[in-house]
């Protein structure tokens, strides 16, 4: 620890601020007690409404703080228990308003179970530090598979969740399965044996998938058998380790060439390829079926255009053309001369109404009479008169006579 802080020196020299010292204590602390495992008892056990713990985690002598936050309380099996013994993993850190220093608790194991999980940190370490889990050694996951080996249970749940996102999203290709037993003493060599008969198929599989569903850890110790992680490790094909669920982990996990949250999520991966692939397909066969049919009407369009073209070169098609021009002018012409023949014909009765006008036996029919001098000459003015001048008066049913007689 950073015993500076508390020399003689700066004590005499600085005067601190409490929110100053309890800064440096929780750095301190968690740069000195972080990722640590307690055992201890829970008591005034305090739960809200935002999802939080509060709790007393005591021994028989002493007491610590202790915290749960909603996030880390979502990930736990269960709840905390008033009066349980737990084994505690977290951080000791400082509630500096308060200057408490308390255990930021990141998960709960019920005391028995914290033997398996310590015997899994333990073999988990000596397997890492033998360099079993080392990115270098995983192998390639294939973007597209063919042949898919499944290890599991025939009545686990995980054989249908796997088998039936395959079959949703489409993926075609064989399912080799080698069942086996997924939980209790016997498992790990059950588990041994399948990877076994695996491995000495004639026509290799492209994958191998080694899956159930979730459980306790006891339920899923199994997998964390060093006899089992070791063959994982020396699969001459790349493995999908996909046990239990998101926050459940074993030791095949870490081993294998790639973890899957689930045995859904295992399939959702090896199906993406496929997916992908048939996706790609359907885009380009619609692509071709798009350019035959644009290369088919485009050449539709040709033809046509040709044919109008040669259409317009056969004689045939002249001739008709010009009996259809005939056929305009011989209707433009009757049309013209109809026109022609109205307009005389107004002419003609337009000269016949004049001619009405002026028609001496109309005239005369009208009361009016003609009066003309000895030379039959119509007279117009009575200067014209002479005095016993013998003039003619023309009416309408006959002529008479009269003498003019001179103005006295």
């Amino acid at each position: 620890m950073q015993a500076e802080l508390f020399t003689s020196d700066q004590s005499e020299s600085k005067i601190w601020e409490i929110s100053e010292i309890n800064a440096s204590i929780r750095k301190l602390l968690e740069q000195n007690l972080s990722h640590i495992w307690l055992r201890g008892e829970i008591s005034n056990l305090k739960s809200y409404s935002s999802g939080h713990f509060y709790f007393q985690l005591k021994d028989e002598i002493s007491q610590l703080k202790g915290v749960l936050f909603k996030g880390d309380a979502r990930n736990q099996a269960t709840p905390p228990v008033e009066g349980s013994s737990y084994l505690v993993f977290g951080d000791i850190t400082v509630y500096e308003p308060r200057g408490d220093y308390q255990i930021r608790v990141k998960h709960l194991l019920e005391e028995g179970r914290g033997n398996l999980r310590l015997e899994f940190e333990r073999l988990k370490k000596s397997l890492s530090d033998e360099g079993l889990f080392d990115s270098e050694k995983k192998k390639p996951i294939p973007k597209y598979t063919k042949r898919i080996g499944l290890i599991t249970s025939k009545e686990g749940a995980a054989i249908e969740d796997f088998t039936s996102i395959l079959q949703r999203r489409g993926w075609k290709g064989e399912i080799i399965l080698s069942p086996s037993l997924v939980q209790g003493a016997t498992a790990p060599q059950n588990l041994i044996n399948a990877i076994n008969q695996m491995n000495r198929l004639e026509i290799p599989v492209d994958v191998l998938i080694l899956t159930r569903g979730g459980g306790s850890i006891e339920d899923l110790w199994a997998f964390n058998d060093e006899e089992l992680v070791r063959k994982v490790a020396g699969c001459t094909v790349p493995v999908i380790s996909a046990i239990g669920h998101q926050t459940d982990f074993v030791l095949t996990d870490f081993v294998s060439d790639l973890r899957a949250e689930t045995p859904s999520a295992a399939a959702e991966l090896l199906s993406s390829g496929f997916l992908e692939q048939s996706q790609k397909l359907d885009l380009l066969s619609s692509n071709l079926h798009e350019i035959a049919i644009r290369t088919v009407e485009k050449a539709s369009d040709h033809l046509g255009l040709l044919s109008l073209r040669l259409k317009s070169l056969n004689p045939s098609h002249r001739i008709e053309m010009a009996n259809q021009s005939l056929t305009d002018l011989s209707a433009r012409l009757a049309i013209s001369i109809s026109r022609f023949l109205e307009q005389k014909k107004s002419a003609l009765s337009h000269l016949e109404t004049r001619l009405d006008g002026v028609n001496i036996e109309k005239i005369l029919k009208k009361g009016f009479a003609i009066i003309k001098d000895p030379s039959g000459k119509a007279i117009s003015s009575i200067k014209s008169l002479q005095g016993q001048e013998e003039i003619g008066i023309l009416l309408q049913d006959g002529e008479i006579q009269f003498l003019v007689q001179p103005k006295k």
